[in-house]
């Protein structure tokens, strides 16, 4: 059994196969005989979890081309993210990483995050997640287990937030780039918004009040952001 080191859009993934061959090991750009992380030690040791990253392989390699490719900045960005948060964090040490308390929870920790970052990547809401911006005025669209969810946060001297309903997320169906999400306020303040995507914009339809806002118009998506690191 060996290794292959393999980069896709400059991601290093593992790549396992057979061979008869003295064993030769290499997980992501380090040698597996040289091991140094928690997580690469676990990585290297696990088959389940070589199988998870090469299908993980194949799936950020799909992802690069949605949109004919113009977002691949954006999917790389994600990537790295993902993996940066990969690392395992120690028991009683805070930050970092996962955190997981034994040998076999580490094993299921990364098989966790494996499967859940090659489902997202796989889903049809990946494509249209991210931040957009209108002015200083900001939209996150962000893909949880079932669809995405949305929220924006509105500058100025009086700061507006509004939200989607937590825990009941907009579905995507593949394909689809038209969508409405149903914004949650008090009474007659609820709205909801037309979503028109496109590779790097939404275009925004208000139906509704809104609670006083106004958030018609088109949005730019930034490629530098990560609907998952921003909190408002």
């Amino acid at each position: 059994m060996k290794i292959i080191l393999r980069r896709i859009g400059g991601i290093a993934f593992l790549a396992w196969a057979t061979s008869a061959m003295v064993p030769f090991a290499h997980a992501a750009s380090f040698d597996c005989a040289k091991a140094k992380t928690r997580a690469e030690k676990v990585i290297c040791a696990d088959p389940q979890l070589s199988k998870l990253d090469e299908e993980l392989a194949t799936a950020y390699r799909a992802a690069l081309t949605v949109w004919g490719g113009r977002i691949a900045d954006y999917v790389k960005m994600t990537q790295r993210g993902w993996m940066g948060g990969r690392a395992l964090t120690p028991p009683g040490i805070s930050g970092g990483g996962i955190m997981c308390d034994d040998d076999a929870q580490r094993v299921t920790c990364l098989r966790s995050l494996y499967t859940n970052r090659i489902a997202i990547l796989k889903s049809p809401d990946f494509r249209l997640g991210g931040i957009y911006m209108r002015d200083q005025d900001m939209l996150r669209i962000r893909p949880v287990p079932g669809g995405l969810e949305a929220g924006y946060a509105l500058a100025g001297p009086d700061v507006a937030q509004g939200f989607t309903n937590e825990g009941n997320p907009v579905r995507v169906t593949p394909g689809q780039a038209a969508l409405t999400f149903p914004f949650v306020a008090d009474g007659a303040n609820t709205c909801r918004l037309d979503a028109a995507f496109a590779a790097d914009a939404v275009v925004l339809t208000q139906h509704g009040p809104c609670s006083g806002e106004s958030l018609g118009g088109r949005w730019v998506r930034v490629m530098d952001r990560d609907p998952d690191d921003e909190s408002f």
